[in-house]
């Protein structure tokens, strides 16, 4: 009876211990930032819709354009919120795009509990089915989480609800393991390799097997979807050549990759802006040649 409490007081303790690692790992970006553009400042429509238990906050831009081209949604990077794409947002809108942006769970002015990659994809389901009504063609955009995200949502989404016809991602990683590994610069050191390992346990106890979606087992099990990836080849947080999706060898005919060495904008953030501030606006050649695709 003894050695069965302490058996299930270690278990609890550790599984506490994990959850606290977890939480501080994927602690979400609140507030706004100083230097971005704000939702407050434009004439985007704000919404709220719920994840599970949570209420999240969304905003539709570009609703005024007669006969929208198609309805685009964005997916925030980890560390941001949706305000840092305002650049890119407004650019869409006013290409004649109908755009939707929102805050993942526990981001920006958000309540709840973020603790993985997993829940953006959830998030990002519920967004999807939220904003899309069926009447317009889709193209889901995301960076880095994000990009990871509007891939991977393609595993919990109802196809024949939703149009979808591109996906665009920025910086994104392929799966959570190898994003682990180089979080932790653990790749040749066997301790580090097991904390990653357990980084990855955690978030199993968490998410289930949906903890190991693979971003590149979607793109080619999607193969009437056009995806297009972009990456900077001096990215600082997900490594082209290791945890990227753009790095994986792909099935699907209709991928377009574009690999970026551009000082300045070859970056893990540079991608999306120059130097990475939100108020320097767009990258405009890497815009214009998505939007010339779309």
């Amino acid at each position: 009876m003894m050695s069965a409490l302490i058996i299930f007081i270690t278990v609890s303790l550790l599984t506490i211990s994990l959850f606290v690692v977890e939480r501080f790992i994927f602690y979400p970006f609140k507030g706004t930032g100083e230097r971005w553009l704000h939702h407050s400042d434009y004439n985007g429509r704000h919404v709220t819709f719920k994840s599970k238990h949570n209420q999240l906050s969304g905003w539709f831009y570009g609703e005024n354009n007669a006969c929208p081209k198609g309805l685009i949604i964005f997916s925030h990077g980890m560390g941001v919120a949706s305000e840092y794409y305002l650049p890119e947002i407004l650019y869409y809108a006013g290409k004649g795009y109908k755009v939707f942006a929102f805050d993942n769970t526990g981001y920006g002015a958000n309540r709840g509990q973020f603790l993985g990659f997993s829940q953006a994809v959830f998030d990002l389901k519920c967004a999807i089915d939220y904003a899309d009504d069926g009447a317009l063609p889709v193209t889901l955009i995301g960076h880095s989480m994000g990009g990871y995200a509007v891939c991977c949502v393609l595993k919990r989404l109802n196809l024949s609800e939703h149009n979808i016809k591109n996906i665009v991602t920025y910086a994104a990683l392929d799966n959570l393991p190898e994003v682990a590994l180089d979080f932790l610069n653990a790749r040749g050191s066997l301790i580090r390799t097991l904390l990653a390992k357990i980084i990855c346990f955690g978030q199993f106890l968490l998410f289930g097997t949906s903890a190991y979606l693979k971003a590149s087992d979607m793109v080619d099990k999607n193969q009437q979807i056009q995806f297009i990836m972009i990456h900077g080849d001096k990215d600082d947080e997900i490594d082209i050549n290791t945890a990227s999706v753009i790095s994986k060898k792909c099935t699907n005919p209709n991928v377009t990759k574009m690999i970026i060495s551009d000082p300045e904008i070859n970056t893990h953030m540079g991608v999306v802006r120059k130097n990475g501030m939100a108020a320097n606006g767009i990258n405009k050649e890497i815009v214009e040649r998505i939007a010339e695709k779309l």
